[in-house]
């Protein structure tokens, strides 16, 4: 007998699969250096432009230091007005509605607001249901600050009459608590 072994056939099978992906992976090598190559002798044209552009309106540090920068009194003068417009409502007579399935809604949310300074509030019933928080004031400005406590507030002029168990006369503003303020 010679002393050369007989070959499997999956012997045989895997060294020829080795051999094919030495052979494939020397080719993706050899491939990928040659594009890299000719990159490189090409020349990247990314390189050679700027990576911004300057405007030809655009000031110079010089000229910026020339400039005159006023303050604007408009500004300071509609803020002043919209103060003006808020009145606050912590000395004002308030009515909390609850909308909500939820009892004892509408109180809750009056120790909150007594918390925080408004101390003449009252608790009662809407029979609508609203979706989102809702704050009526008899006066333009009255407690438009009160917007703040709840989650999706509105805030309107004018009275509430209908759909209420209490009389709402005699208040300055009535907040009716819709469902997105029901978490409290």
């Amino acid at each position: 007998m010679s002393g050369k072994k007989q070959q499997t056939a999956a012997g045989l099978f895997f060294s020829m699969l080795l051999r094919a992906a030495v052979i494939i992976l020397g080719l993706a090598i050899v491939a990928f250096g040659a594009f890299f190559v000719m990159q490189a002798l090409k020349g990247n044209t990314a390189k050679d432009t700027p990576a911004t552009t300057l405007d030809e309106n655009a000031l110079t540090d010089s000229q910026v230091d020339d400039l005159q920068i006023t303050p604007s009194t408009e500004a300071e003068t509609t803020e002043a007005a919209q103060e003006a417009e808020t009145v606050s409502a912590t000395d004002r007579k308030i009515l909390v509605l609850n909308s909500t399935d939820i009892a004892g809604l509408a109180g809750r949310w009056c120790d909150t607001l007594n918390a925080n300074g408004y101390a003449n509030t009252n608790a009662s019933d809407y029979t609508e249901a609203l979706a989102d928080t809702k704050i009526v004031a008899r006066e333009d400005g009255v407690g438009k600050e009160l917007v703040q406590y709840f989650a999706n507030a509105s805030y309107e002029v004018g009275t509430v009459t209908s759909n209420v168990t209490e009389s709402t006369d005699g208040y300055d503003v009535v907040i009716i608590i819709g469902a997105s303020d029901s978490n409290h």
